[in-house]
This record gives C-alpha cells, sequence and structure tokens, in this order.
C-alpha cells in the first residue's frame, strides 16, 4: 500500500469513529436557539477540553453549527452573561484561556441552512475531531484550544463592565482599548515525540479503532490536557515553551500515554513518555515503547460455512463490517475473523446493553451503501482468538 492510500485509509477509519457518536462530524449540524430549546443537550467530546461544554450550555446561546469538528457557538449575551461566558471559559481546563476583544464593526451576524439570519455577540470556536487531526499534520506551533471571541459595542459599555478572570490572555482589536490581562501567551517551540509498540509498529492501529493519546499532567490540576494522539507513522507533535520544559524536565508536570479506542479516558497512571525523548527534529525522535492493547475477536461466516471475506465484490470496494459501541467499525480478514478493542469497563456496559443488528453487508443493486441485517452480540466475542463466537450471515 502506497503511502497516499494508506494516509486516505487512515482518514476513511477516523470517519468511521467519528461517526458512531451522538453528534456527527461527518457533515454539517445546526441548532438554532440554547440546548434547553433542543432536543438534543450538546455533548462534550473526547477531544474537547475539560469543562468546555459549559460554555455552549448556557442559556444565552442563540444559534451553533458542527462542521466536521470546527464547532461555533454564538451568544447574544447582556454584560452580566458576558462576564459568566467569561468565567465558565476560564474554568476549563486548557493551558491557554484566548480572549478576542473586537469592535461592533466587525460581523457580528450568522445565517442558518434556511438563510435567516441570527444575530450575536460572542463566539465560541473549538477545532476538534477531523479538522483538528488535519491541523496537528501541519507545523503551527499552536495548542489548537477553543478560542472566545466577545464583539463590544460602540459606545464601551460592555468593555467597561467586563470582569477577566485572572488566567484569560486577552488580545483587543479595538482602537485605544485599554484592557489588558495579567498574563500573555508564551513563546512555544514545536517538540517530536515517538511511540511504537513492542513490535516496532507504530502505536496507532486506526484499522481496529486503537490509538495512543498523549496527555499533559500539572501539579495542582487533577484533570489532564490532551496534547496530541501518535499518527499511523508512530509520530506526535506538542508545542513547549521553556518555562514548561523545565516543569517537565523536573516532574513538576509529565506527559503519559494512554492506548485505547476514541472514548478512553486518559488517567494519571498511565505509562510516562519520558520528555528526555522528545526532539526539536523530528528524525531525532528516540522511540518509546508502550503495550499493545489486548483485543477481542469475533468471526463471521457466509451461510455457506467460507469466511464472510468478499473475493467478488458487487461494487469496487465493497465490504462485510461490523460495528459495536465503543469500539468502532472493523471489518473480516479473508478468514472470517475481526478484532476490536475495549476497555474492560465499556465490555460490561456493551455487553449489558441490547443486542442490535450490527453486521453490514452490502447492497448488491446499491452501489456503495450497505444495510445492517444481522446481530454480533457483544457476548460471543473473546479474549482468545481460538474461542471467537461464530455467526453466519447471508451471502450479498
Amino acid at each position: 500500500m502506497n503511502a497516499r492510500m494508506k494516509e486516505f485509509t487512515v482518514f476513511l477509519a477516523l470517519l468511521g469513529i467519528l461517526g458512531l457518536y451522538e453528534i456527527g462530524y461527518g457533515m454539517a449540524t445546526e441548532q438554532v436557539g440554547p440546548d434547553s430549546a433542543n432536543r438534543h443537550p450538546t455533548v462534550a467530546q473526547p477531544d474537547w477540553s475539560k469543562g468546555i461544554v459549559e460554555v455552549p450550555r448556557h442559556q444565552s446561546r442563540v444559534y451553533s453549527i458542527w462542521v466536521n469538528g470546527n464547532e461555533n457557538f454564538y451568544f447574544m449575551a447582556d454584560p452580566n452573561q458576558v462576564n459568566e461566558l467569561l468565567l465558565l471559559f476560564s474554568q476549563s481546563r486548557m493551558r491557554d484561556h484566548e480572549v478576542v476583544i473586537k469592535s461592533a464593526k466587525d460581523k457580528r451576524e450568522v445565517k442558518t441552512f434556511k438563510n435567516d439570519r441570527v444575530d450575536y455577540n460572542v463566539n465560541l470556536q473549538i477545532i476538534a475531531g477531523i479538522v483538528l487531526a488535519v491541523y496537528r499534520e501541519g507545523d503551527k506551533v499552536d495548542t489548537f484550544e477553543p478560542k472566545l471571541t466577545i464583539y463590544a459595542g460602540d459606545d464601551d459599555v460592555l468593555l467597561k463592565h467586563l470582569t477577566l478572570p485572572e488566567n484569560v490572555i486577552v488580545t483587543c482589536d479595538i482602537r485605544d482599548c485599554n484592557i489588558k490581562s495579567k498574563i500573555t501567551k508564551p513563546k512555544r517551540k514545536l517538540w517530536h515525540g515517538q511511540v511504537q509498540f513492542e513490535d516496532n509498529s507504530p502505536a496507532a492501529d486506526f484499522e481496529h479503532g486503537v490509538s495512543t493519546k498523549i496527555t499533559l499532567w500539572e501539579k495542582g490540576f487533577e484533570k489532564g490536557i490532551l496534547i496530541d494522539k501518535v499518527g499511523y507513522k508512530g509520530f506526535f507533535k506538542a508545542a513547549f515553551s521553556e518555562k514548561e520544559m523545565v516543569y517537565l524536565n523536573k516532574g513538576e508536570s509529565r506527559l503519559t500515554m494512554t492506548v485505547g479506542n476514541y472514548l478512553t479516558a486518559a488517567k494519571k497512571t498511565d505509562a510516562i513518555f519520558p520528555v528526555n525523548m522528545l526532539a526539536l527534529e523530528k528524525d531525532k525522535a528516540e522511540v518509546v515503547k508502550v503495550s499493545r492493547p489486548k483485543f477481542y475477536y469475533g468471526r463471521i461466516f457466509f451461510d455457506d460455512g467460507t469466511p464472510a471475506f468478499l473475493d467478488n465484490k458487487p461494487w469496487p470496494g465493497a465490504e462485510i463490517s461490523v460495528s459495536f459501541p465503543y469500539a468502532g467499525s472493523v471489518k473480516p480478514d479473508s478468514q472470517g475473523y475481526f478484532k476490536v478493542y475495549f476497555t474492560e469497563e465499556q465490555y460490561e456496559k456493551a455487553k449489558a446493553g441490547k443486542s442490535r443488528k450490527n453486521i453490514y453487508i452490502p447492497n448488491p443493486s446499491e452501489r456503495n451503501s450497505a444495510t445492517a441485517r444481522v446481530a454480533y452480540p457483544v457476548s460471543l466475542l473473546s479474549r482468545d482468538k481460538a474461542n471467537a463466537g461464530e455467526v453466519r450471515i447471508p451471502r450479498p
């Protein structure tokens, strides 16, 4: 498989994983009004900063739009509500709490899918999912964390009423603006790390829903900050200032490696990534080993007893696939075996849930489509490949 094809395969795997969650990243989704006015309240996503979800849940929200991980939330807030939004924003777990203040002359309206105009004076942007993965592929030195933008009125009433939390970093684009924050954004450099499994393969198996998260833990804070995920070639990137590197080298903060699926939460007790293995040049990053996760195995046959693998495809790219909560979607190999990853807690929850049709079979008469026709119960999965439970399906 050449490099471009492998990149495309990884991209498709990401789409498959992200498509499993309540609010999809694969297409644009909008909501008009606050959470209380909608059937689907805002749900914190696994790669969001901890606590940031409280900002979109504020009652002053008038509109939101999600597009492939570029999430924007809009608010029409009075001065007191703006301060409430600032406080909620400052309480989220991030490295930089960046706030931008613009004048009322800047754009302050957004249009819905029906082309209705919605006015706003505060905007929260969260970059996540596919968009975040693409951004991190570049060489920009950034944390890619949420940003809050406030559009002040022409009469300076809002500016005079603002109460700035001590940890926000303010940029004011208004002429003769006297608002200044107590802290500034650190100057950082881009560092590279490399993580592999014991067999020397990259510590990322997107085909089977497994990745390795790199998390920063700082002294005095119980919650960690997601820094990056190890890519399919085994590398990750992280932006650190000289001061942050001093803390890491002294052990006052640390980086951990969390191997698991998209919903596996990082813990302080996860394996530590030695900071001395980071390098400013990618080709000088030393390899750090991490344990490969233990998979659960299953097997699928056609009704005639042959493995569920399509030699004669009804259309190019047609594949049998099976989807599970937490673990994502995978394809059987030429022997009908497939493997998925769960944490023990995820496995127990998935097993206790109601069994549903989750084996997708391509539709012979409809190109690029498949239908879930048969159920593969979680209880049939086994850590021992030889004892994998078998399910039979009709051949398309």
